[in-house]
């Protein structure tokens, strides 16, 4: 009896996982290289779920050729963000097999995460159906190459319809550009594009996962610092102007009077709007300027300018030692450790150049401006600096679980880049400078900073990929969808109570350039993205883990099982009982 039961709980132990499993799949359009160069080709995508730890493992017949681990991981993350669901209570087996080769990577990002959500949330999926694209912070799904090779091995596959990333509807295929509209209907298949996550999964499911917000809540205190912060280097470029009225200089500085007054004139406007992010960002630049012309009237000496130089860096030591200490327990916590941290990192890389450029030189003028910088940069780290404590939901911030987010994010920057230049060889020097400059502040132990530089990173090549075979004409609705995206979720954040201040601050940044500036409204949106929820890296300090979604009919077919396996231990038990009492011999009582 006893090897029956052990025998019952064991088969329960080793069935129980496979009872809870749960397996979905779906087409996966690819480029494969061919003699011609790159043609379209169909994989198929698996993924199987199982009670587990949050792991995710990733089998590909045969290799690709890029490394798909790492969309993989993150791909998954994202959908579980769209859904907001833990999934530290599940593994992830994801399979792709193809007949040759293929290019995956940040490319098939948007088909694991749409298959992700449809499995977790048990929603039904249309196997005619493909997408292609990356997905970026937030569930935006980011442009991809080859889209005309992937429309026509989509119809050679008899798939119906085919869902590319926004703006990509004209592509550049050579010299010529190709109208996805015209051979959509030449090969008699749907093309239609779509931006987010949640579009895609309406589109395949009929299910909505997101809620979308027209408004961004503010918090009041991000309002009232930022605005303390702004008044501060406003007041700061006025005191500064008064100052250097009617001084003289060594050389020639109506240049640097008439850019002062006009980014005073902007900081002022700016101000009055309330965008008091990008007030900031006028006033100081204005700062830099004046500082500069106050440094020249001095006409300092070389020991002078070699003393002040100095001076700034004893103070930057002295600051980043207080902050260093300081507990970060919030999103709003940690980024501002990070924006204070990255301004005195500045402030001494640009003191260390005017060191430089003093004993090279012996040209104190030319350095003036670079002290300036450096010293200005140091009151807007103490500015930043004030957003430090602030309420909103705590999250593990130590230093095993940053070092492994800064991991993530240099990884996630290297793999994009591989991609891009799969198609455009050594176009990306400056990011690879950047990933390793990320690296190198990793093996300091400076998490937080190496988290920032590569999240930039990794926007600078997401920049690459937004406009990768876009038409021109089409770059200004590009940076209009993605700003859209970026306010609904820094709004969802929001609701969430977790305010993440640079990527609202880059948002504000961006729409006010968008105008006269659009490549760099397109950088700074790119920042509000990969800075706008880096909460998908960190846990809960008081989080708790929400089950994986179980088929009922699963469920029943176990627990019945289970029962009959109860009632075939007691049968049996009843059974061996009776048989004992037979073979007893009679006892008698005196």
């Amino acid at each position: 009896m006893k090897r029956l039961l052990f025998l019952f709980v064991i088969l329960n132990v080793i069935l129980l996982p496979s009872a809870f499993a749960k397996q979905g799949h779906m087409k996966l359009l690819a480029v494969k290289e061919a003699e011609s160069g790159y043609e379209g080709g169909i994989a198929d995508l698996y993924l199987e779920i199982k009670p587990g730890s949050g792991r995710v493992f990733l089998e590909t017949f045969p290799l690709t050729r890029t490394d798909t681990q790492m969309s993989t991981r993150f791909a998954k993350a994202i959908a579980c963000d769209a859904i907001q669901r833990d999934c530290d209570d599940v593994d992830f087996f994801y399979t792709i097999t193809a007949d040759s080769a293929i290019i995956a990577g940040p490319s098939a990002g948007a088909s694991i995460s749409v298959l992700t959500v449809a499995m977790l949330e048990n929603f039904g999926l249309d196997e005619s159906y493909a997408i292609t694209g990356t997905i970026n912070s937030g569930g935006i799904i980011g442009p991809v190459g080859g889209l005309k090779a992937k429309v026509e091995a989509a119809k050679k596959a008899g798939l119906k319809k085919v869902f590319i990333p926004a703006g990509e509807i004209l592509v550049k295929v050579g010299n010529s550009t190709t109208d996805l509209k015209n051979l959509s209907k030449e090969l008699g298949i749907e093309v239609i594009e779509v931006s987010t996550l949640s579009e895609a999964i309406m589109q395949f499911t009929g299910k909505e996962i997101k809620e979308n917000f027209k408004k961004i809540d503010i918090t009041n205190e991000y309002t009232e610092t930022m605005k303390n912060l702004a008044k501060d280097l406003c007041d700061r470029s006025n005191k500064l102007k008064s100052e250097a009225i009617g001084l003289n200089y060594s050389i020639n500085a109506s240049a640097l009077k008439d850019n002062a007054q006009n980014l005073t004139t902007k900081g002022k406007e700016s101000f009055e709007k309330k965008i008091f992010y990008s007030a900031a960002s006028y006033c100081f630049g204005a700062n830099v300027e004046y500082s500069t012309l106050l440094l020249l009237s001095k006409n300092l000496s070389k020991e002078d300018a070699t003393n002040e130089a100095e001076r700034l860096k004893t103070v930057i030591i002295s600051f980043r030692n207080k902050v260093d200490k300081y507990e970060k327990k919030t999103i709003t916590d940690l980024e501002a450790y990070i924006v204070v941290n990255e301004r005195l990192t500045e402030a001494e890389d640009t003191a260390n150049q005017a060191l430089e450029m003093i004993n090279r030189t012996n040209r104190t003028e030319k350095a003036a401006r670079t002290l300036a910088y450096a010293a200005e940069r140091i009151n807007s780290a103490y500015s930043w600096a004030t957003f430090l404590g602030k309420k909103g939901r705590t999250f593990n911030l130590n230093k095993d679980v940053l070092k492994k987010s800064c991991q993530s994010k240099i990884s996630e920057a290297d793999e994009r880049k591989q991609y891009v230049e799969l198609y455009f060889p050594d176009t990306l020097n400056n990011v690879k400078k950047e990933t390793e400059r990320a690296a190198s502040e990793l093996e300091k132990g400076n998490y937080e900073l190496c988290l920032s530089i590569a999240s930039k990173a990794k926007a600078d090549v997401d920049i690459i990929l937004s406009i990768f075979g876009v038409d021109s004409t089409q770059y200004k609705n590009i940076v209009d969808r993605k700003l859209e995206v970026v306010k609904n979720n820094i709004a969802r954040e929001a609701s969430k109570g977790i305010f993440p201040i640079l990527g609202y601050s880059y948002y504000e940044y961006a729409n006010s350039l968008k105008q006269n500036d659009l490549f760099s409204a397109l950088l700074y949106s790119e920042y509000a993205m990969e800075l706008g929820n880096l909460d998908i890296y960190f846990k809960e300090t008081n989080g708790k883990k929400k089950n994986i979604n179980i088929d009922k009919k699963l469920v029943s077919m176990f627990l019945l099982g289970t029962l009959v396996g109860f009632a075939a231990a007691f049968l049996v038990r009843n059974k061996n009982d009776i048989a004992k009492q037979k073979r007893r011999k009679p006892r008698y009582r005196y």
